[in-house]
């Protein structure tokens, strides 16, 4: 008996400095304790409700996103957490890095110019596909936005990148003959499949729940959901040090210039200011891209104000055999398997296994 009193009076002594710490966090009140929590939940997939999102087909059907002016994006002046924002190579990575900027007002880069220093809101990677790099300092970006696309659709896509580069023609601009897609799909899909996998894994493995933001172009592109996942991009990087976003209210319009422009009317962007922030400076000069220790002839200034990315050519479904969608169906359901309890990404898995199966059915 006299050693289990002196067994809860050394559990007292322990914890006594605990107790008085939530008592202290308690006493600043509960908006301490509530600000820390949300700052380290994971932003989880919103999922359609029809009476929830019904502003959003409002929108959607009288085509009235309200107004908001998107202007060239700006260096900081002030340190910023920096983020990634990962692809698979023909996964939206142009069009998310340019809603980055719409969202954000600040200037992104890529992995080729990252240099480990934090002057750009995200750098966009396509690692450990071979058209990413291996970057020196990666362990300085605490915080990643994963970009999925299915591989039904993102293979095709980046061959056409492929095919543009090879018969020199202008980036996002040209959709490659149904032939040439054929004999490439043959000659690398295997390999591409499991490059797909491996950039899945990778950038799953290497950030936690609470630093990594998995969203799917399928969301990003569609007419209702497009928005909301606008959003959950918005939130995550308000969370980054230094980062402010544009008001909650503009996002839906911010998206609609940035990925739906084609169907945007207007060309002027009159209307209201994209961030409620002081005045926003000029574009770079290069004395201020040289006080960044960056090369004016290697920096692509993007431009959120013409996002177009859209490629011109044949129209037609590329097609698989057989034999490829059952690999690929193989290679979903083992990750579906692995990463059953990730629900930013498994949703998005099931959504692509069924894909494949009525692709396999028609």
């Amino acid at each position: 008996m006299k050693q289990r009193e002196k067994l809860a009076a050394g559990l007292l002594v322990l914890l006594f400095p605990v107790i008085l710490l939530v008592s202290m966090m308690d006493a600043f009140g509960p908006s301490s304790t509530q600000h820390h929590r949300a700052l380290y939940n994971e932003i989880l997939p919103i999922i359609y409700d029809e009476n929830e999102h019904e502003h959003i087909k409002r929108m959607k059907a009288t085509g009235d996103y309200g107004e908001c002016e998107i202007r060239p994006p700006v260096f900081p002046d002030h340190e910023i957490t920096p983020t990634f924002s990962a692809s698979y190579p023909g996964s939206g990575a142009k069009m998310t890095w340019v809603l980055i900027e719409a969202i954000t007002g600040l200037q992104t880069h890529n992995d080729i110019m990252f240099d480990n220093t934090r002057y750009a809101v995200s750098t966009k990677t396509h690692y450990p596909n071979r058209e990413g790099t291996l970057l020196k300092g990666e362990e300085n970006v605490p915080r990643a936005i994963i970009v999925l696309r299915h591989p039904l659709d993102a293979f095709p896509s980046y061959f056409n990148y492929l095919y543009e580069m090879e018969n020199h023609l202008e980036n996002h601009s040209t959709r490659a003959p149904i032939q040439a897609w054929i004999s490439w799909r043959d000659a690398n899909f295997d390999k591409e499949i499991e490059n797909w996998r491996r950039f899945v894994e990778y950038w799953m493995d290497n950030y936690s729940p609470i630093n990594r933001l998995v969203v799917s172009y399928e969301k990003i592109t569609d007419d209702i959901m497009g928005a909301v996942e606008a959003t959950r991009i918005a939130e995550f990087l308000s969370r980054s040090k230094g980062v402010v976003t544009c008001p909650p209210e503009l996002i839906a319009c911010v998206w609609h210039k940035v990925v739906k422009y084609k169907e945007n009317s207007s060309s002027n962007n009159e209307g209201r200011r994209l961030q409620e922030i002081p005045e926003i400076p000029a574009p770079p000069t290069k004395e201020e891209l040289a006080k960044y220790g960056i090369d004016p002839s290697q920096f692509a200034l993007s431009d959120p104000t013409n996002p177009n990315s859209h490629r011109s050519g044949p129209t037609y479904t590329p097609p698989y055999t057989k034999q490829q969608l059952k690999d690929l169906l193989s290679t979903l359901t083992a990750l579906l398997e692995r990463y059953r309890e990730e629900k930013s990404l498994a949703p998005i898995l099931v959504g692509y296994i069924d894909a494949v199966e009525k692709r396999g059915e028609s």
